[in-house]
């Protein structure tokens, strides 16, 4: 028995408003079927070549064949085309197979009744109850022109204007290839379609519309969505097929949503092995679509370069959050936990370093918190004593240097009583340059790394993203910054600095040293003989200089010991324990005892050019496989070059041009072959790819700490605010710090009390302005 069911598929208004030329003559119906129209009516025959015109019992191998016969009949003819009916049936033993179908014009059925209610949406109408049509039957295996009626009730589209008809508008597959590169390397939607343009010759010649690849682009979001936390795990389970080196861990709820995710590929696991003594730490939001925390771990490699050592996905900012993330990365990592991590003064964050990393200096950022003075201290105490509070931080090199000097400037500021400068005062063995010089930290003060770093990445991501778009862009981030410093490693092989002096040391110190760190030693070296050293104390183990600048009566003295039995020389401004390179005026000293060269001790292997050269152990990244992936972009300008160089020569003559087009015509005829036989399963083609279910769910929506401020009660907003004046610290006046009497009243910021000369103020140890030196 054989059942027949009858579909009409969705017939949509054309949203493109279309500018028609009719044509040079209208002419009476042209009727090719049994069944006619309103015979009285005068219609609009298309004028194309007798080629392309269907003809009754015209045979064709499948539906495709007929669309697109008949599509490229319309679109020489001036009209645009869409699927209309079509009845199945059981065909030997198949069960719904299509056994008639009808093409028609786009303009067929009567036009849409529009609500009453306001549409934002300004769309014409384009149904005119056009009978143009074409309807196929099935016969054996073939499908047979039936019926075919060409006339048109309404003005036909000039050629010129002809592309712009939906149906003849497509996103091809290699387009739509380009497409995602181009979106990968962050070139706008309309900057893409200017590429299209320049290759193809024109906009005519693209093939689509602009707003195309924005639906393209829209339904390709829209066919990933709930299937982002798969997609991910899916590109990190090929990540580590491709390389053993590669580490992650998802976590998810009771609900299956994901919660957290690390990740570390070979590369970040070998640069902490060489550089991962000292930890740079901070989180950054609206990076993806679901506002999840995204948090890198950064380092300095030997050229004072950002490096990464590992990244995260958190889904909030809780003490077990962090702890959870620092146990991760730790595991993942091939060397011992870091001597030093900086971080913001986060209680989260120092609550879980305390439990995660018990050995580690845990050090807040300089910047951070010497920019809260304005805000947590009155505008006349800031005015006027912010300059001593800075000299005190800064200037003091030993613990009771600072506590004296601390005192004395609460003192004469009258804030003693300051909440605020009490509790900075009690973590003060976490960000005092006084109590932390004595760890190396790799000449950083501050986290201003990390967020010059976050600055860089949000270039290549948007809070837009998706978790899996996200990570394959930080990926070209990533790449961007690590071809970085293989250009400084290619330099240090093929370049050799500029030279100040006669040193030998200097010499012998440009080829151990990276450039980078050369200059800075090198500046060093040049002050060392400004200086003046003298004996001031001695005993049986060890000897005591003080080192003075020759120009200046006020500069700093500063102390070298030296150990009798050891060599050791060691200096009071501790910038070789902290930066890792020796002072000028260690370097002092050796100049007047005539040391040559530097004594090993005073090299730090990380600075120097052999940084990388020793083995990781467990040998990471020894499974790399090479994947070959040519890009789509450099085979499109192969071909099209190919292509014009070919063009050019055949134009000639007639038989040239003839030539080329049955050559081409050919090729194109066996390149459709090989593409059904790709569909068949038999060959290579682009395919959209299978998202399999591995039990992970999209995770919820981030509210992260800054995301928003808090909402205000009806009291609260009725409320009416007593204004303050933060200069005089008075409440109820009708002024405010900017025209504050007592302000305007104060004489001029006092002068510093050492007056020391610029050039012994650089030899201070680092300040900020060295961390906010990013080579990236």
């Amino acid at each position: 028995m054989t059942t027949t069911t009858t579909t009409h598929e969705d017939m949509e208004t054309d949203r493109q408003e279309e500018s028609v030329m009719p044509p040079p003559t209208v002419q009476q119906p042209s009727m090719r079927c049994e069944s006619s129209a309103n015979s009285s009516q005068l219609l609009h025959t298309p004028q194309v070549k007798n080629d392309f015109i269907p003809k009754i019992n015209q045979e064709f191998d499948s539906l495709q064949k007929v669309k697109e016969f008949y599509n490229r009949y319309a679109k020489e003819g001036g009209f645009g085309t869409r699927s209309h009916s079509s009845r199945k049936s059981t065909v030997d033993g198949n069960v719904n197979v299509i056994v008639r179908k009808e093409f028609c014009c786009f303009k067929q059925g009567l036009p849409v009744k529009k609500s009453t209610q306001p549409n934002k949406r300004r769309r014409g109408m384009t149904r005119e109850n056009c009978h143009a049509r074409l309807a196929v039957v099935r016969k054996g295996e073939k499908y047979v022109v039936s019926q075919f009626f060409e006339g048109h009730n309404h003005a036909l589209t000039s050629p010129r204007r002809a592309h712009l008809l939906r149906s003849h508008r497509k996103v091809s597959a290699a387009k739509k290839a380009l497409v995602e590169q181009l979106s990968a390397a962050n070139v706008p939607t309309c900057q893409e379609m200017t590429i299209f343009e320049l290759e193809s010759g024109g906009l005519e010649n693209v093939g689509c519309s602009q707003q195309d690849l924005y639906n393209y682009k829209r339904d390709k979001r829209m066919m990933v969505d709930g299937h982002d936390a798969n997609m991910l795990y899916e590109y990190f389970q090929s990540e580590k097929a491709k390389n053993d080196g590669f580490i992650f861990t998802i976590e998810k709820d009771d609900e299956d949503r994901m919660t957290h995710c690390f990740w570390a590929d070979a590369t970040a696991r070998k640069s902490y092995q060489y550089f991962g003594d000292v930890v740079v730490f901070d989180t950054t939001y609206n990076t993806n679509r679901y506002s999840m925390i995204f948090a890198p771990i950064l380092g300095v490699n030997h050229h004072r370069q950002t490096t990464l050592f590992g990244c995260a996905f958190l889904c909030d900012e809780t003490a077990e959050t962090f702890e959870w993330l620092f146990k991760e990365w730790l595991k993942a990592m091939p060397a011992g936990p870091p001597k030093m991590i900086i971080t913001d003064q986060d209680l989260a964050m120092t609550k879980a370093i305390a439990s995660a990393l018990p050995n580690t200096l845990h050090r807040y950022c300089m910047w951070h918190i010497t920019n809260k003075f304005s805000e947590r201290i009155s505008a006349l105490a800031y005015k006027e004593h912010y300059e001593e509070f800075k000299n005190c931080i800064w200037n003091s090199e030993t613990k009771e240097q600072f506590e004296a000097g601390w005192v004395e400037v609460e003192r004469k500021s009258n804030l003693s009583g300051n909440d605020w400068l009490q509790n900075l005062h009690e973590i003060r063995e976490r960000w005092v340059p006084a109590y932390v010089r004595h760890i190396f930290s790799a000449h950083m003060t501050s986290s201003q790394r990390a967020e010059i770093t976050h600055s860089f990445f949000k270039r290549y991501v948007s809070k837009e993203n998706s978790l899996w778009d996200f990570v394959t862009r930080f990926e070209r981030a990533l790449a961007r910054i690590r071809h970085n410093e293989l250009d400084k490693d290619h330099k240090d092989v093929n370049e050799r600095p500029n030279l100040k002096t006669m040193y030998p040391m200097e010499e012998t110190m440009s080829e151990l040293y990276t450039i980078e760190i050369f200059y800075m030693f090198q500046d060093e070296l040049f002050q060392n003989t400004a200086y003046k050293m003298m004996a001031t104390n001695e005993d049986e183990h060890r000897v005591v200089y003080a080192i003075q600048r020759i120009k200046g009566s006020g500069s700093r003295v500063r102390e070298v010991v030296v150990d009798k039995s050891s060599n050791h020389v060691s200096c009071s401004c501790k910038m070789f324990e902290c930066a890792g390179i020796p002072c000028r005026h260690i370097l002092a000293y050796f100049s007047r005892m005539q040391i040559e060269d530097l004594p090993n001790e005073y090299i730090l292997r990380r600075w120097t050019k052999s940084a990388k050269a020793m083995r990781v152990k467990d040998d990471l990244g020894s499974g790399m496989k090479e994947i070959c992936d040519t890009s789509l972009l450099e085979r499109r300008n192969r071909l099209f070059q190919l292509a014009s160089t070919l063009i050019d020569e055949a134009m000639v003559t007639e038989d040239e041009t003839e030539f080329v087009e049955g050559l081409l015509s050919s090729g194109h005829k066996k390149l459709c072959d090989m593409t059904k036989v790709s569909q068949d399963g038999e060959g290579t083609a682009i395919q959209v790819p299978i998202i399999c279910d591995h039990g992970f769910k999209e995770p919820l929506q981030v509210r992260a700490k800054s995301c928003g401020k808090r909402l205000k009660g009806g009291k609260e907003k009725a409320a009416k605010k007593v204004r303050r004046c933060h200069g005089c610290g008075l409440t109820g006046q009708s002024h405010d710090k900017r025209n504050c009497p007592k302000l305007l009243s104060t004489s001029s910021q006092n002068a510093k009390l050492n007056d020391e000369d610029d050039e012994d103020d650089d030899d201070d140890d680092i300040d900020n302005a060295n961390d906010c030196k990013c080579l990236l």
